[in-house]
């Protein structure tokens, strides 16, 4: 297959049919070759292109059909923004920036995403050496350590609730001696 220039999804997604068509392969077993589910290729390269690939897939099925990306400026396209950029858009200025600050700082669920499994691993070595015998008194500390918190939370509540009834109590004492006075 010789280089072709490519600007949108369906010219991409033609450039990897025919390279699909150029193996001899048949769709179905693209899916098998690409990891992708039974059928799926039908339906991203068929003619009604009922699905469309994700960014994840669309490389899974480049390398399955021997393909690559190559990026290039397209010089006539860019004389086109950097003129639309001059008309529509204020140019960013240096104080602008803020070094060593990300434009998004990772969110705590793509964290415990990424080191749970790592957390996981680190957990079953930590038990792997222990006997029975240490991982129940450590069971045990950790039962522990839950309910007396929990007896804790359970007295704080009663100490707040016997707070406010004694507030209850002395505002109706008020509101009688105020009845009484009137």
């Amino acid at each position: 297959m010789s280089e072709h220039v490519v600007t949108t999804y369906t010219e991409l997604m033609a450039g990897i049919q025919a390279q699909v068509g150029q193996l001899g392969l048949k769709l179905t077993d693209f899916d098998d070759l690409a990891g992708f589910p039974a059928g799926l290729s039908g339906k991203v390269f068929g003619m009604l292109q009922v699905k469309r690939l994700g960014p994840e897939k669309l490389f899974d099925a480049l390398r399955a059909a021997g393909l690559r990306i190559r990026l290039e400026i397209d010089p006539e396209q860019e004389a086109r923004m950097r003129a639309r950029i001059a008309d529509n858009y204020n140019p960013r200025q240096a104080n602008q920036s803020r070094p060593g600050h990300a434009a998004s700082p990772a969110s705590t669920a793509v964290l415990s995403r990424v080191f749970k499994p790592l957390a996981r691993m680190g957990g079953k070595a930590r038990w792997a050496d222990k006997s029975k015998k240490e991982r129940s008194q450590h069971m045990k500390a950790i039962a522990n350590a839950r309910w007396k918190k929990e007896r804790q939370a359970a007295k704080k509540r009663k100490r707040v609730s016997r707070v406010k009834a004694q507030a209850a109590a002395h505002h109706a004492m008020n509101e009688a001696e105020r009845q009484v006075q009137a």
